[in-house]
């Protein structure tokens, strides 16, 4: 029998989410009420020009979006990967997703975690699902401990995964042609095409008409969305509401103010993840 391997994308294809949540999760967390206003602001301001790199070249957008990184301490990055997992990414894992995982074991498969997500945020979710390879995005981190806002190549998004599958598989023994791969999004149609069985799961329109064209099995699966596309424009809407009414208290004091930005940003953040990335 050849030895194969399964592979998984992470946002979208594990869990529902996308690494806007993770960087969301960092900004509104920062100790310092300035800089939380900052990093949430300049999201905010960047999340029109972001959706239009995404949908040209995901690799150009992880390297775009990864920018908002700078400045934050690698130790704090850490601690923060494992908080993000317990209180937000473990209730957005795919029901049913435990179960093909064991699938997959049962049928011999070594199992790969590739994302474009940081490493912090994918391995505290591959030891939960019991993964036990884990290929994700690593920061850049300057002398000081902080995160330069530049990643270190390989890039994982698009081509890059794939040619990691293949040289990766060619240095294991494993046969492509009998894995299998799980992906959501177009973006991944080179690492669903390395492997003899892919899958797509809640496959975007793209994905699905490839996948339906190719007669590739595909997998929609529910999970419990506390943000549709509906309610992410009424928090924009309240965002907006919120803006308005800040501006109207020209004699608010300075800190007064600082937590009113805040709470507007809050507002506007709150749907910014599903708009960005096209979510119904």
């Amino acid at each position: 029998m050849p030895r194969t391997a399964a592979f998984y994308d992470l946002d979208g294809t594990l869990l529902h989410g996308s690494v806007v949540d993770h960087y969301l999760y960092f900004a509104k967390t920062d100790p310092l009420l300035p800089e939380r206003v900052r990093r949430l602001a300049l999201t905010v301001l960047k999340a029109p020009y972001l959706r239009y790199v995404d949908s040209l070249d995901r690799r150009r957008f992880n390297e775009e979006f990864y920018r908002s990184y700078r400045g934050l301490s690698e130790d704090r990055l850490a601690i923060l990967g494992e908080a993000l997992f317990e209180k937000v990414l473990k209730r957005k894992i795919y029901t049913g997703m435990q179960e093909l995982l064991e699938n997959d074991r049962k049928a011999g498969h070594t199992q790969v975690l590739l994302t474009g997500a940081l490493d912090f945020v994918a391995q505290p979710v591959a030891r939960h699902l019991g993964i036990g390879k884990v290929v994700a995005s690593v920061l850049e981190y300057g002398p000081n401990g902080l995160a330069t806002g530049v990643l270190r190549p390989p890039i994982m998004a698009g081509p890059e995964k794939a040619a990691w599958m293949r040289e990766w598989a060619k240095e294991n023994d494993i046969d492509l042609s009998w894995s299998v791969a799980y992906a959501d999004d177009a973006a991944d149609l080179p690492m669903l095409s390395m492997v003899g069985r892919p899958v797509a799961v809640n496959p975007d329109a793209r994905l699905l008409a490839t996948a339906r064209s190719h007669g590739w099995p595909v997998l929609h699966i529910e999970a419990t969305r506390s943000l549709t596309r509906k309610a992410a424009r009424e928090a924009l809407e309240r965002g907006k509401e919120g803006a308005r009414w800040l501006r109207d208290q020209g004699q608010r004091s300075a800190p007064r103010a600082m937590e009113g930005t805040l709470g507007v940003l809050n507002g506007l953040t709150s749907g910014l993840s599903a708009l960005l990335r096209g979510e119904d």
